[in-house]
């Protein structure tokens, strides 16, 4: 859920300190914002320090790719959070269902 607008208080020095270790989800994503969170928060935190989460069976994980696909984010930085940060995160070489990222286009 983003972190409940957590990353935003990243831009305050001693905070983004402290989120150093924390990572921030997609979960219901498109009931609480529109596509631009995903550059919005990726420009505060960086684009490695997003996961992705649909909230299913709230949401279908569809719905979160085509938000993701929305935001305008470069093609490298949805693939990362995707599939690719959770991956490196638990240490996983290539990522279970990391085909999806292309046929969901």
């Amino acid at each position: 859920h983003w972190g409940g607008g957590l990353p935003f208080y990243a831009l305050m020095p001693e905070i983004a300190a402290a989120l150093q270790n924390a990572y921030f989800d997609t979960a219901a994503s498109p009931f609480l914002y529109d596509p631009a969170i995903f550059q919005t928060v990726a420009n505060i935190i960086g684009p490695n320090k997003i996961l992705f989460g649909s909230d299913y069976a709230l949401l279908r994980p569809r719905r979160l790719l085509r938000q993701a696909r929305a935001s305008g984010l470069p093609a490298s930085d949805q693939a990362a959070i995707i599939c690719g940060n959770a991956a490196r995160l638990l240490g996983i070489n290539k990522p279970a269902g990391a085909e999806i990222i292309e046929t969901a286009r």
